[in-house]
């Protein structure tokens, strides 16, 4: 468990040192990190605790709800490469001047370490959460441009040969602008939840910076709608590449097809042996053929160049 004391007078987060005398720091607020069976052997009166609980046995979303005596909710945050932290879900419990950050895998201290600076004189705890919203997505828009870059790339692989493992990776991408899709949505939820919430409470400061929060969830989310039409467009030319090979293969099978036919003819026709066939009995019969055999081809040959099928 790891405890900061955030002085809103002074605009300060700082560590709560083990052993503190609490009775000097007790005015302030505090945000608390701990792991799940911490949350739960808490003693006192926690609102709607069960209720966080249940949710923090599978974390498969991002969501937030408002109560009269607390504010609770989890995150769910896929994994992109890029990101400047290794985050990937908690829950959060905010309950009179307590912040109660639960994750199991101990990365949101190095989170909290960042955003420090970042508390501002008179920042609540309300905002201390807004911060931390803001800097889980602060390097969002880099990685999405750098999926453009890569997909820009296989566009242009794509107009000059067909890729190997094109569907594969196609896929990949597909995946994850999918869940970062579903993940935009619901955390411009928690954003409008929570704009009802400081609406309600009469705070229009804060709700207006968590409007600009839900602003930036919607950009990011049409940024991400962009890059999927763009995918599907990548989809769309690698199948048109294909069928355009497919059609050229069963172009060059045609002509070699109707090249061989009058050939095909010929060999039919003298393969009869009826006996009162004049060639048979023509010394020159067989030399005459071959070359008539010959002269067909090369002139079919001509006449497809000319026409540019070959």
């Amino acid at each position: 468990m790891v405890s900061y004391i955030l002085n809103t007078e002074k605009g300060s987060l700082q560590p709560d040192a083990p052993g503190k005398d609490e009775t000097s720091e007790k005015e302030y607020a505090r945000i608390i990190l701990m792991n799940r069976e911490e949350f739960r052997c808490l003693e006192g009166g926690y609102p709607y605790k069960k209720n966080l609980l249940r949710s923090l046995e599978a974390i498969r979303y991002c969501k937030a709800e408002t109560f009269r005596d607390c504010i609770q909710g989890i995150m769910k945050i896929p994994k992109l490469g890029g990101r400047n932290h290794k985050v990937t879900e908690f829950g959060f419990y905010l309950h009179k001047d307590r912040l109660y950050l639960i994750e199991e895998e101990n990365e949101l201290k190095s989170v909290i370490e960042k955003i420090r600076q970042d508390v501002f004189e008179g920042c609540t705890l309300h905002e201390v959460l807004l911060l931390l919203f803001n800097f889980l997505i602060d390097e969002d828009i880099l990685h999405l441009q750098r999926i453009e870059e890569q997909l820009e790339h296989i566009e242009d692989t794509v107009m000059k040969k067909i890729p190997e493992h094109f569907n594969e990776m196609i896929m990949g991408y597909r995946r994850q602008l999918s869940s970062s899709l579903v993940y935009y949505e619901q955390i411009a939820n928690i954003g409008e939840c929570m704009q009802v919430y400081t609406g309600r409470e009469n705070i229009p400061d804060e709700r207006l910076e968590w409007e600009r929060y839900v602003q930036r969830a919607e950009r990011l989310h049409n940024y991400v709608e962009t890059i999927r039409e763009y995918l599907r467009q990548i989809r769309d030319l690698y199948q048109t590449q294909i069928d355009i090979q497919q059609n050229r293969v069963i172009s060059i099978l045609t002509i070699v097809t109707t090249i061989f036919l009058p050939l095909t003819l010929i060999t039919g026709w003298y393969g009869m042996n009826f006996p009162d066939m004049p060639e048979f009995g023509w010394k020159y019969a067989y030399p005459a053929v071959a070359l008539v055999s010959l002269f067909i081809v090369l002139a079919e040959i001509f006449y497809f160049k000319k026409k540019r099928m070959l």
